[in-house]
């Protein structure tokens, strides 16, 4: 009896340890190429490509573009909004880690304006602005149904001034909310 249950232990040792081999510890893998995580916009709705063309204009009046960024991107952001579709973009700086917008698309106009509130609220807490440097600024607004969410932080720019003016500019597309730190 000893020897068959030592037996089943061992089969399930090994059956465990086959299971960890084939788990990666870092979670699902994902493609370099993927910018839209986890809930991607496969081809742009009216508002969504509405406000992608009001951030180009506004950042083409100070000479920048709008681009899509070279691999994912994810904020810090609170549960309310993780899984709602988002485009991401980048205004196309010499710094690859500055120029970030986050355009998540809610499904109206007054669950926007609710959901925005609520990220501002977060980004404004100890626990949200654990993920960023002291210095960074948020802007959070709301234009249609969509929440438009980026950040700037002259401590982790190559080029501030270039930086802070590409803020500046998508901060004042649409309605904005205060972040309160």
């Amino acid at each position: 009896m000893r020897t068959r249950s030592l037996g089943i232990g061992v089969l399930a040792l090994a059956m465990a340890f086959a299971v960890t081999a084939c788990t990666s510890v870092d979670g699902p893998t994902v493609r370099q190429d993927t910018v839209t995580l986890p809930t991607p916009l496969r081809s742009l709705d009216v508002s969504a490509d509405t406000t992608v063309a009001a951030l180009s204009a506004a950042l083409g009046t100070i000479g920048e573009r709008l681009v899509e960024p070279p691999g994912p991107y994810r904020p810090s952001e609170p549960p309310s909004v993780m899984q709602l579709p988002r485009v991401i973009r980048r205004a196309e700086l010499a710094d690859v880690g500055d120029g970030f917008v986050v355009i998540y698309e809610a499904p109206s106009r007054a669950d926007a304006e609710r959901l925005a509130g609520e990220l501002a609220d977060y980004l404004g807490s100890g626990f949200g602005m654990t993920n960023y440097v002291v210095d960074t600024q948020f802007a959070v607004s709301v234009l249609d149904d969509t929440i438009i969410f980026t950040t700037w932080s002259a401590r982790s720019s190559d080029d501030p001034d270039r930086a802070r003016a590409a803020f500046e500019a998508m901060a004042a597309v649409g309605e904005p909310l205060a972040v309160t730190k």
